[in-house]
C-alpha cells in the first residue's frame, strides 16, 4: 500500500475548511477534538485538517513539531480509513485539532490516532 500523505490527503480550501468546522459531527480523543464530515462519493477518499492552537504553544516550532508528529501517525495508520471509505463510498473530511499543553511522545500520538480512525470509522 502506498504510505504517501500527499495534497490530495489534506484540506486547504476555504470552502471545504468552513464545511467542516460546521458540521455537528465531532468525535473527541484526548487530547484531539476531531470534527467531520462523511460524504457519499464517486471516489472514496479522505482528507485532513490538522491544527494546533497558537493559544496554548507559542512558539512555532512546538506546534511545527506536533503537526508533524500527527501527520506522521496518519500516513502510518490511513489504510483502514481508506479501505472504510472505499467499503462505504464516502468521501471523508476531517479536522485534528490538538488540545493537550504538552508536546507528547511519539507513542501517545499513534496510538491515540488508531483511536480516533477507528472513532471515525464507527460513525457510518
Amino acid at each position: 500500500m502506498d504510505e504517501t500523505f500527499g495534497k490530495e490527503h489534506r484540506i486547504f480550501l476555504k470552502k471545504e475548511i468552513d464545511h467542516v468546522f460546521t458540521m455537528k459531527e465531532k468525535v473527541h480523543v484526548f487530547p484531539f477534538l476531531s470534527h467531520i464530515s462523511l460524504e457519499p462519493s464517486d471516489k472514496p477518499s479522505f482528507a485532513v485538517l490538522i491544527t494546533v492552537p497558537k493559544k496554548r504553544f507559542k512558539k512555532a516550532h512546538d506546534r511545527n513539531r506536533i503537526k508533524r508528529l500527527i501527520r506522521e501517525s496518519l500516513r502510518r495508520e490511513k489504510a483502514p480509513l481508506l479501505a472504510h471509505a472505499a467499503r462505504e463510498n464516502l468521501k471523508i473530511l476531517f479536522s485534528i485539532v490538538y488540545l493537550w499543553e504538552e508536546i507528547p511522545a511519539d507513542d501517545l500520538i499513534e496510538q491515540k490516532i488508531k483511536k480516533l480512525i477507528s472513532r471515525i470509522c464507527e460513525l457510518s
